[in-house]
């Protein structure tokens, strides 16, 4: 049975949007998991903010399709690009395994396609159930390659099981971060300690070496003095010695 035709939605950044199967179910995050990595299935509408989306402009039909309520983009598992690929989330970057294309078709359905690997958004085993996961496949202009954008135009319901276990993720997110940084300020503190005793040290060894030039000049003078004291001593001795040889004796004859 052909698919009813349905008016075109028209894609603003500022507005959040369902993504329908052929079967009525959207698309969302998987138990509102605000993890890198969280899978993506199709799920019966409840109005939730998970199974909400944004699409973010990102050139001509081009778009980052990011969750209403884990503010992370849809994404391909490893940037994969092969039939099979899984379609997980992952936080926001510029890289091309989250860039997505909307291709109208002519009953107001369109067909999502991988920007990098040109294939289409797809339900793994056409399944029909709660749960089904989502993949990329080769264009076969299937039905569970159709999609239907409507744009939420009612207020989402809460949950406080989610809100708490997002609120509870930011809590652990931030109390990483911190105690990265304490890490950070004490290496720097360490390094920083290091640095200045390796200073003292050099400066040390290097002012030792600037007095021993020295030490030895003083030295060196004293002996030479010491060398001409000696000579002099000696010399007064043989003059002694000289002076105490007796004169000869004069013999008369008879």
């Amino acid at each position: 049975m052909a698919a009813k035709k349905v008016a075109q939605t028209v894609i603003t950044e500022d507005k959040f949007y369902t993504i329908s199967a052929a079967n009525g179910k959207v698309v969302e995050v998987a138990d509102y998991n605000i993890d890198n990595g969280a899978r993506i299935q199709l799920w019966d509408n409840a109005n939730a903010e998970w199974q909400q989306w944004s699409f973010v402009r990102a050139g001509e039909g081009v778009y980052r399709i990011k969750n209403r309520f884990t503010e992370k983009m849809m994404d391909l598992d490893c940037s994969g690009v092969t039939d099979g690929t899984r379609v997980h989330q992952w936080q926001g970057d510029p890289a091309s395994s989250q860039l997505w294309v909307v291709e109208p078709a002519n009953d107001g359905r369109v067909k999502i396609k991988s920007n990098l690997a040109g294939k289409c958004l797809d339900i793994v085993g056409m399944s029909q159930e709660n749960g089904a996961a989502l993949q990329i496949w080769t264009d076969v202009n299937g039905e569970n390659q159709y999609w239907t954008i409507s744009e939420v135009t009612r207020k989402p319901k809460t949950s406080a099981k989610a809100t708490a276990a997002k609120q509870t993720a930011a809590k652990a997110k931030k109390a990483a971060a911190d105690v990265a940084s304490s890490v950070v300020e004490a290496t720097a503190k360490a390094v920083e300690t290091v640095a200045k005793t390796a200073a003292k040290t050099a400066a040390k060894k290097t002012a030792a070496k600037a007095a021993a030039p020295k030490t030895a000049a003083k030295k060196a003078p004293a002996k030479a003095e010491t060398a001409p004291a000696k000579t002099a001593a000696k010399a007064p001795a043989a003059k002694s010695t000289a002076a105490k040889k007796p004169a000869a004796k004069k013999t008369t004859k008879k």
